[in-house]
């Protein structure tokens, strides 16, 4: 039987039992007549005060039907059934829990759920823009991978972002706080090819949800309480960490160059520390203490530290992709230069923290755009529009934890 983790409010539930939603339809047929909308206090509710009166009002929901056998319709998340009321095929699947609606075809297959997370300005926005960019371009032929938007709330918010920053090359606002509302989560269908057992080949679907969380929100962990239930449903976390907001980095950095430094915000080990708090309180720690859930620490804006990076350094690069292998031996030399960076710059505060709470983490270092924005213009790209470097790297090293991608390992040197 197919669970289901629900990408809004993360609850588990089986396929065959989710509820379905109305479309609201005529039926064609002579003399039938749609259903009205109705109150949906449940999904008001889940979204927060800011709903309009009018909003509230939505399609009937109604239980999957009971068959021979067992309960529940159709497993699949594509398949329709009749409504009771009007006769009308719906494919809707709806959160028992929130009422929120899946997309069509999220049923169908297994969810990675990605925690994207840091302090306000860390870049977080951004990042998701140009990273979807380069998955469907640079990246997805690299591994003769697709990536597909699902539902209509992820295709809109692509297709805005992508006219915002590729084509007015205007940066995405700040990530609006949990406070003003629900933020949806990003949910898209990356397709892989599957080499079989016998060399067979074929496809393999996997959702992966992505859910950014405002920085107002990660102020601490009474703020950070509102996405535990995100965070501890997450198969991986990708922490953003702003190098701007280390003082020695800051007063290392060339005076007058660039854009003007951001707002110091929430330090990054306090981050960490509330995030590793909130797991553990919710169930994801070990026997020693240390969180189990898979830790990506992405050092972003890695543009603005070239004045303190070695000419050759890996950061300044983009990650091999041979073969449509991940290479595990650059990750290790991205890595390596990290902790040693890290333990310059802030006397290892960062790193002391991130080893101490969390039993897997990687550390890598990006650039979403490639260069610093206009000194005078800082929400605009530049003039070149955006050349990201390594964006990928964090997202690719949890897809190949699970089996996902074909690994170059580090001591061998070739792909298993």
């Amino acid at each position: 039987m197919t669970t289901v983790i629900c990408p809004y409010c993360f609850t588990r539930a089986s396929a065959a039992r989710l509820p379905y939603r109305c479309l609201m339809t005529p039926s064609g047929v002579r003399g039938g007549a749609p259903c009205g909308p109705e109150r949906d206090d449940l999904w008001a509710g889940f979204m927060g005060p800011g709903v309009p009166p009018s909003a509230r009002m939505r399609g009937p929901v109604f239980p999957a039907a009971r068959r021979l056998g067992g309960l529940g319709g159709p497993a699949g998340g594509g398949s329709s059934v009749p409504c009771p009321d009007c006769g009308v095929p719906t494919p809707v699947r709806v959160c028992d829990s929130c009422h929120s609606d899946l997309p069509s075809d999220y049923c169908d297959q297994d969810s990675r759920i990605i925690a994207l997370v840091g302090a306000k300005a860390s870049g977080k926005s951004t990042y998701a823009a140009v990273l979807v960019n380069e998955l469907n371009h640079r990246v997805g032929q690299a591994y003769h991978a697709s990536l597909a938007a699902m539902g209509q709330s992820t295709q809109q918010r692509d297709k805005e972002m992508a006219e915002d920053l590729y084509e007015r090359l205007r940066l995405p606002d700040a990530t609006r706080p949990a406070a003003l509302g629900f933020n949806d989560p990003l949910l898209y269908r990356l397709s892989l090819p599957r080499k079989g057992l016998l060399g067979g080949s074929g496809t393999r679907h996997t959702t992966l949800v992505f859910f950014d969380a405002a920085g107002e929100d990660l102020a601490g962990a009474e703020a950070m309480h509102r996405y535990t239930r995100y965070l501890s449903a997450a198969d991986g976390i990708i922490l953003l960490v702003d190098p701007l907001q280390l003082g020695s980095v800051r007063d290392r950095l060339p005076v007058h160059e660039g854009p003007p430094l951001p707002v110091v915000e929430t330090a990054p080990q306090q981050i960490a520390a509330d995030l590793a708090a909130q797991l553990r309180a919710h169930g994801r720690g070990r026997t020693r203490g240390r969180v189990s859930t898979p830790m990506a620490v992405a050092v972003t804006k890695t543009d603005m530290l070239r004045p303190l990076l070695d000419p050759h350094s890996p950061l300044l690069r983009n990650a091999p992709h041979s073969a449509g292998a991940y290479d595990d031996a650059d990750r290790l030399a991205v890595h390596e230069e990290l902790r040693s960076l890290l333990t310059d710059w802030d006397a290892g505060s960062l790193l002391r923290q991130l080893d101490l709470d969390f039993a897997e983490l990687s550390f890598f270092g990006l650039s979403a755009l490639g260069a610093p924005p206009p000194r005078d213009a800082p929400a605009d790209a530049p003039k070149s529009g955006p050349q990201p470097v390594r964006v990928e790297d964090p997202l690719l090293w949890l897809l190949s934890r699970r089996g996902l991608l074909p690994v170059r390992a580090a001591e061998k040197g070739r792909a298993r």
